[in-house]
């Protein structure tokens, strides 16, 4: 917290000590976030009690309609008991960049480290890159319905996908890309297309990285330098007023330099009706799977850090701090009907869903991980959601989240399995201050 402190303090010196000329106007945003959450030791093997926190503390420095500014620390997750010293040591910078209009056009560009995200209309990402890191976004408005975003982002060596510090270095990933968006009355349109480069698992001085780092939310286990290219589109269509109907689907494909090929596909849908009582929701995706013999993950669409809301314990849609069990949603398939936003009292509202997934990697390739990590055909569960907001003040918000998993996974010797699994619960209450 000292160094929160110092840093927040040198940051208000800078400010106070422009000139006139040069004076900019501070705006304050942050987040706090309490989580408390509770499972059963049978979810991957562990106990899943905790107390966390974070905070996302940010500053937005503006010096005019075309120049601006942004710097964000991060303090936590911080683990409740687990800190000895009494200083946190999770304090560090997540963001920091400057927004500015190219003089004379409407351009407008972004240089430094930035959250980083491709459009998704299905799901709350594209699940192949939701992330923090370095680089240069330039977007430029074409007339009232275009516009086309060109981008370079490196991530941090030290930073995992979410900006979070991470105690082992990571290979550097390179990604360049374009985004084009299209709106009309109704319906809009957004293709986009990457092109990436990773660097191998071995630093400067010879020593290897820990690849866990940057695979345990993706896949690109593949072994050597890699360079990838994807391709995607997102799309929504509102026919009329109630009803929204919505695509994400994407190919991508890996070489790498010690290991054989990755290449893969995916496609999300959902279709929502908003009604007076609450919006009944049907979500179905269905990502390529491993083909027998064929090395790990080589059958699935690159995703190098995602994040997909298929279920709240199960895959990362969690409210809170802690996600889910998984990001990654390669190798599976699944559909879930939900009914979001039932409301029975003033500023109280459920989200409810049950969620049916399995696998698309073939039943013969089981010895690749258990069935909470790597899911075959033999793979499935069904897992029921419920998620409780209260908005106990304008800026403060209470949720809580329920899960149960009823898993059926193989455990079939042939298949390169043993052992068993059991169903498995969590719950999770979470409180929020943001300003």
């Amino acid at each position: 917290m000292k160094k929160l402190i110092t840093l927040v303090l040198a940051a208000g010196l800078v400010t106070a000590a422009t000139s006139p000329a040069s004076a900019v106007d501070l705006k304050m945003d942050g987040e706090y976030l309490f989580q408390f959450q509770s499972g059963s030791e049978g979810f991957h093997g562990r106990n899943t009690d905790y107390a966390v926190q974070r905070l996302r503390l940010g500053m937005t420095l503006t010096a005019s309609e075309q120049l601006s500014g942004y710097f964000q620390l991060q303090v936590g997750e911080h683990d409740w008991g687990s800190d000895t010293t009494g200083n946190n040591q999770g304090v560090f910078m997540r963001q920091a960049y400057i927004d500015w209009v190219v003089p004379g056009t409407e351009v407008t560009i972004r240089m430094g480290r930035h959250a980083f995200d491709l459009p998704a209309y299905a799901s709350t990402s594209t699940m192949i890159a939701d992330l923090v890191g370095d680089g240069i976004v330039a977007s430029v408005p074409l007339g009232e319905r275009y516009n086309v975003t060109g981008f370079w982002t490196r991530l941090a060596r030290e930073a995992n996908g979410r900006g979070e510090k991470s105690e082992v270095n990571a290979p550097k990933y390179d990604l360049f890309g374009l985004v084009g968006t299209a709106k009309f009355d109704g319906f809009t349109a957004s293709p986009w297309a990457i092109y990436g480069t990773r660097g191998d698992f071995v630093n400067e001085e010879g020593v290897r990285y820990n690849p866990d780092i940057m695979t345990e939310q993706g896949n690109l286990s593949g072994s050597g330098r890699a360079d990838m290219a994807i391709f995607g589109a997102g799309f929504e269509w509102k026919p009329f007023d109630p009803v929204t109907l919505a695509l994400d689907a994407a190919y991508g494909r890996v070489e790498y330099s010690a290991s054989p090929d990755q290449e893969g596909w995916y496609a999300v849908g959902k279709a929502a009706y908003a009604m007076s009582f609450g919006e009944p929701t049907l979500l179905g995706w269905y990502s390529s799977g491993d083909r027998k013999g064929r090395a790990m993950n080589s059958g699935q669409i690159p995703i190098i850090y995602g994040d997909f809301n298929g279920t709240s314990t199960y895959f990362n849609a969690a409210w809170g701090i802690l996600g889910g069990h998984r990001s990654s949603f390669g190798g599976t398939w699944g559909v879930s009907a939900q009914l979001n936003g039932v409301s029975f009292l003033e500023n109280l509202s459920h989200d409810f869903s049950v969620t049916y997934f399995a696998g698309t990697n073939s039943k013969h390739n089981g010895a690749y991980g258990d069935g909470y990590d790597y899911l075959t055909t033999e793979d499935s569960a069904v897992e029921f959601n419920m998620l409780s907001t209260y908005e106990i003040y304008k800026n403060l918000t209470t949720a809580l989240e329920l899960a149960y998993i009823v898993e059926d996974f193989d455990t079939s010797a042939a298949h390169g399995r043993s052992g068993s699994y059991k169903d498995d619960w969590r719950a999770a209450l979470q409180f929020q201050y943001a300003f």
